[in-house]
C-alpha cells in the first residue's frame, strides 16, 4: 500500500456523516435517483450513518429526494444559504444585502440576462420566458412572474441571484461584475445549468456544513463529502474525506480524495459500497476446514460401504 492509499484508507475511518449533492451527483442526467444510489444511503442510514443534502437548489425542488430516501436529517439548500430542519423549518439563513442585490439586477438586465431571485422557497423573476422556465426541469418551482424584481427589494428576502444565459457571455458577465463589486458579493456555478450564481460575500455550502456539522457535534474528520461542481469545493475542503464523481469539475477532482464513477453510472452507490459499507464477511478458515474435514469423512464412508457390498459372501 502506498502512502497515498495508507491516508486515503484513514481518512475514511470512522465517518459518521455522509454529505451529498443533488444534481450531477445523486441524480442521473435524466434527472433521476437510481435504484442503486437508493439502497446504498439507505444501506449507510441502517448502519447508523447520518445521510445530509446540500444542493444549490431550494428545498421545495427536492422534496421527491428527501421522501425517496426518507431522510430525518437537517438539509443544505439554496448554495448554503438555508439550512433547514427535516420538516423544511428554517434554521439558518442568508440573504442578499438589497443595495447591492439592486447593483447586480440592474447591471445584468441591462445587458440582456434574465435574473432568478430565490427567496425562500420561491424562485421569483421579472417575466416567464423560456429559459427561465426550463429551471422546472430540474424539479424546481416554476420562477414566478412578479415584474421587476427592484420593486421588491426589501420587500420579500432574496437569497440569491441566479443570471441566466450562454456561457461564454456569463463568462464575461461574471469578470464585469467582480469588478464593479470589488469582492462585496461572492460568485460561483454549477456543473449543470449554464448560469452564474450571486450570493452574499462568504456563503457556501461549505460555510454552511461547517454551521450544521458544529451543531450536530460531528467533527469535520468524521464527514464524507461526494460532488461535482465548483460550489462543493469548499465542502471537500473542510470534509476529512472527499469524493468527486467522474464527471465533476476538474477543479474538484483536483482537491478530491478519491473519484469514482460519473453521475450517470450511480458514482455515488459506488462511493460509500467502496469506503463506508463493510466487505462482505470471508468464510472463517476454521469453518471452511470443518466442512473440507465433513466432506473427507464422508467420502471415507462412501468408499467404506462400497467395498463391503462388493466383498463375495462367505461360502460356509
Amino acid at each position: 500500500m502506498t502512502t497515498a492509499q495508507r491516508e486515503s484508507a484513514t481518512k475514511r475511518k470512522n465517518i459518521k456523516l455522509i454529505v451529498v449533492d443533488i444534481d450531477g451527483t445523486l441524480l442521473n442526467d435524466e434527472h433521476v435517483l437510481s435504484d442503486r444510489n437508493r439502497e446504498a444511503l439507505r444501506k449507510a442510514i441502517d448502519s447508523g450513518i447520518k445521510v445530509v443534502i446540500a444542493t444549490g437548489k431550494s428545498r421545495g425542488g427536492n422534496e421527491s429526494v428527501l421522501a425517496a430516501l426518507n431522510l430525518d436529517t437537517p438539509g443544505i439548500y439554496v448554495q448554503g444559504l438555508m439550512i433547514c430542519d427535516p420538516q423544511g423549518g428554517v434554521l439558518h439563513q442568508q440573504t442578499l444585502d438589497p443595495a447591492l442585490a439592486r447593483r447586480v439586477i440592474t447591471f445584468a438586465e441591462q445587458r440582456g440576462f434574465d435574473v432568478v431571485a430565490y427567496s425562500g422557497n420561491r424562485l421569483v423573476t421579472k417575466m416567464s420566458v423560456q429559459q427561465v422556465d426550463e429551471i422546472a426541469k430540474y424539479h424546481e418551482p416554476v420562477p414566478e412572474p412578479i415584474g421587476p424584481l427592484v420593486n421588491h427589494l426589501g420587500l420579500i428576502p432574496m437569497n440569491k441571484l441566479l443570471i441566466l444565459g450562454d456561457p461564454r457571455k456569463l463568462k464575461a458577465l461574471r469578470w464585469q461584475l467582480e469588478k464593479q463589486l470589488d469582492g462585496q458579493v461572492s460568485f460561483t456555478s454549477t456543473n449543470v445549468l449554464n448560469t452564474l450564481e450571486v450570493l452574499p460575500l462568504g456563503a457556501s455550502k461549505g460555510k454552511a456544513l461547517k454551521v450544521l456539522i458544529h451543531d450536530m457535534g460531528i467533527a469535520p474528520e468524521h464527514v464524507m463529502v461526494i460532488g461535482d461542481g465548483e460550489n462543493d469545493i469548499e465542502m471537500l475542503k473542510l470534509a476529512g474525506f472527499g469524493v468527486a464523481v467522474g464527471n465533476a469539475n476538474p477543479k474538484l477532482q483536483a482537491i478530491a480524495d478519491e473519484i469514482v464513477s460519473t453521475n450517470n453510472e450511480s458514482g455515488v452507490a459506488e462511493a460509500i459500497e467502496k469506503f463506508i459499507l463493510p466487505d462482505p464477511k470471508p468464510e472463517q478458515p476454521e469453518a471452511t476446514a470443518k466442512a473440507e474435514e465433513s466432506t473427507e469423512t464422508e467420502k471415507d464412508d462412501a468408499e467404506a460401504s462400497e467395498e463391503l457390498s462388493e466383498k463375495p459372501e462367505d461360502a460356509s
